[in-house]
């Protein structure tokens, strides 16, 4: 995976880069009112709408800062206007008593603006919770159909959401479409049925080709929620393999989506790491060692990197508090 594959991919909502901006919008406005003069003239036009322009920042820090970075824009807009009137002084009373009550304006569109933009983004989050619990819901009720896998989707999503991080992946949609597609990797297997989900021996080719389907299905039934537009990139390709020998799609190398080639290696992990009927769990190193043998292979290299670069005593007690024990240290 390419370095700036991860970094595109890591790009996070940086308040500090958000109040840059809002610092320029300041600057720019101030810099171009105060260079097209007041007066009787033709241009004067020009002088008042970049007046009005000095309502963008605190607009813009509404939306991105909190009322606290709205304030400090408002100070700061109201501390450059005040200049431009006392370089102006010696004009109209009206005009100034005007100019005035403009910066209280600002105060008033600052406070009402950071309150409401507030209340929307709370708003927001109450529903993406709402969402995040349906879907962990839905999670259980597969898993617990699947009786042997256990919490399997509730650790495969830690595991991926902790390589991510090793990754330098720690905030923003990435991480979100990779939890929820994490949950999520398995609903299409909603489509099959229970002898053969649920069947303890081997499959015939016909019953291991309707299980090859499962990310198919589980990708169109998403395909109408936009919200999971990412997750549904993990669900439909969790199964898809680095050297291309994968499927549904036979995607190959960084034609995979990163969200995917993450999963990739933790669900393994999972799968080897606990009890089914069919094998024994095996332990951590065990399971480390064939994921490294498939570098290249079954797993993107710099992934597989990555996960052997976490700390043992993350992912056991991580496993642990999932009801997985991977061995002694």
């Amino acid at each position: 995976m390419p370095a700036a594959d991860v970094k595109s991919l890591a790009r996070i909502r940086d308040p500090w880069r958000k109040g840059g901006l809002a610092a320029i919008a300041v600057s720019i406005v101030a810099v171009a009112h105060f260079i097209t003069p007041a007066g009787l003239h033709g241009w004067h036009w020009l002088h008042i709408l970049f007046q009005k322009l000095f309502y963008l920042p605190i607009l813009m820090a509404a939306a991105w800062l909190g009322i606290r970075g709205t304030l400090l824009t408002a100070g700061a807009v109201s501390a450059v206007f005040m200049a431009h009137i006392l370089l102006n002084w010696g004009g109209y009373r009206m005009t100034q008593a005007d100019q005035i009550g403009e910066i209280g304006s600002f105060w008033i569109v600052a406070l009402t603006s950071s309150i409401l933009f507030r209340r929307e983004r709370r708003a927001l989050e109450e529903t993406a919770d709402a969402h995040r619990e349906t879907i962990a819901v839905l999670a259980s009720s597969l898993d617990l159909r699947e009786r042997e896998t256990g919490m399997h989707s509730k650790r495969v999503r830690e595991y991926a959401l902790l390589l991510a991080r090793q990754l330098g992946i720690k905030e923003g949609n990435t991480r979100e479409s990779l939890a929820m597609g994490a949950l999520l990797h398995d609903v299409g297997k909603i489509g099959i049925p229970d002898g053969v989900l649920l069947k303890k021996g081997g499959l015939t080719e016909e019953e291991r080709d309707m299980v090859r389907l499962h990310p198919e299905h589980g990708a169109s039934l998403l395909e109408q929620i936009p919200f999971l537009s990412g997750a549904r990139e993990i669900v439909q390709s969790h199964h898809e393999k680095y050297d291309g020998s994968g499927y549904p799609l036979g995607l190959k190398g960084d034609g995979i989506p990163i969200g995917a080639r993450i999963f990739a290696v933790v669900d393994v992990f999972d799968a080897l790491t606990t009890s089914r009927p069919y094998k024994a769990a095996l332990s951590y190193w065990s399971a480390a060692e064939m994921i490294g043998n498939g570098r290249g292979a079954h797993f993107d290299p710099i992934v597989v990197d990555a996960f052997l670069r976490i700390p043992y005593t993350e992912l056991h007690g991580l496993a642990r508090r999932y009801g997985v024990d991977l061995g002694e240290g």
